[in-house]
């Protein structure tokens, strides 16, 4: 393929594109790249979606082809490998335009970790790392909505989805060798399974504002359910989160309680802009939350920082997490993130467990867990 990398085939039309969907069904990988806008809106407006097989490289234009079902029976096909970098903002596109959450996925920033390059290597930093070959950046910040695009942008598109095929190629050889190739495929699995989760739960979105833990429980219900509106009404209008309130905003209003606009103005940093769109209706959100003074029985609190006690256990864990490092190549933030360990601390100290939480499993689990738990079971005292 190497020698064609200024030749792709665009697929412009609907027929195109369900003729090579069909085609696609036969191939054993694919690689998948996107290019989008996403500057004012809450959901990411396709530009270009690009599709490499082992034969070539073709771009679909989803402002012609305005239905890309068809590309879902391949996302969900279990027996395609999908090759992808980086692959949350393409999956949650994909999964927006087709209503299917992608697959088998090999997510070459992922492997990229395994094999010593760092655990989030740019996809410009890894072609040149791992393939010798300098990329062209200067198309990275096009307006990929306008029409027509240029040869230049339509030559960086296409070449993005073929380097994904040569990556693979050689990083898929080296994960053999290292026998990590499946855990690059377990990883990318839990990613998707998370993903997954938060789209179906957005209810336990308020958990992430962890700035918030020493709110009383009352004041964090009443967070919760600022942040389900919030996040429907970005949904609704289609605009970024932060155009309607910022989290730092609804911590506050969840805090102070605001009655009426005039108390929404004195807030600092809070833009005009926002008041003016959605002010009334958050006053009448809060109105109806004001009265809420039982906490539900299953409500759960966003959890305290990990200090103290807990913090000391965190800190051997780090060393350990190092220590395998070290000895596997394995990145340490993909070994076990800050976040990661926190949670295991959380889990075992904090909520008395005997196990390790259910996302601290497959390939981590053989390389760790029993350093792990001799770390956080032991008498405190001997911290």
């Amino acid at each position: 393929m190497s020698d064609r990398l200024n030749k792709f085939i665009m697929i412009d039309d609907q027929s195109k594109l369900e003729a090579q969907v069909k085609k696609w069904s036969c191939e054993a990988i694919l690689a998948i790249d996107t290019e989008f806008m996403r500057t004012d809106t809450y959901y990411a407006k396709p530009g270009l979606i690009q599709v490499a097989d082992e034969k070539g490289v073709f771009i679909i234009d989803p402002l012609k082809v305005r239905c890309l079902r068809p590309l879902g029976q391949l996302l969900e096909n279990p027996r395609i490998v999908k090759i992808m970098h980086s692959m949350s903002e393409d999956i949650e596109l994909l999964y927006q335009a087709t209503g299917v959450l992608t697959q088998c996925v090999f997510d070459t920033q992922i492997a990229a970790a395994f094999l010593g390059y760092g655990a989030s290597l740019g996809y410009q930093s890894l072609v040149s790392e791992v393939l010798g070959f300098p990329v062209d950046k200067s198309e990275t910040r096009s307006d990929w909505l306008k029409r027509p695009l240029t040869d230049k942008q339509l030559a960086y598109a296409a070449k993005d989805a073929e380097y994904l095929i040569l990556l693979h190629s050689e990083l898929e050889k080296s994960l053999i060798e290292k026998s990590f190739l499946e855990s690059v495929f377990d990883e990318s699995k839990n990613i998707l399974i998370q993903t997954k989760q938060g789209w179906d739960q957005p209810e336990m979105a308020y958990l992430k504002l962890r700035g918030a833990y020493e709110l009383p429980l009352v004041r964090q219900q009443i967070l919760q359910n600022l942040v389900v509106w919030r996040d429907l009404k970005a949904q609704q209008e289609n605009v970024p989160k932060p155009w309607v309130f910022g989290d730092k905003f609804l911590i506050q209003f969840a805090d102070t309680l605001p009655k009426n606009i005039s108390e929404l103005r004195v807030i600092k940093d809070l833009k005009p802009k926002s008041i003016r769109l959605y002010g009334e209706d958050l006053i009448a959100q809060l109105a109806n939350l004001q009265g809420m003074t039982i906490v539900e029985p299953n409500f759960i609190a966003i959890e305290r920082p990990v200090k103290g006690e807990e913090l000391q256990r965190f800190k051997k864990l780090k060393t350990v997490v190092a220590s395998v490092a070290e000895k596997t190549g394995i990145a340490p933030q993909l070994l076990g993130s800050r976040k990661m360990l926190e949670n295991i601390v959380i889990h075992v100290v904090r909520n008395n467990c005997n196990t390790l939480p259910s996302d601290f499993s497959t390939w981590r689990k053989a390389l760790m867990e029993d350093s792990f738990l001799e770390i956080l079971q032991q008498d405190a005292s001997n911290i």
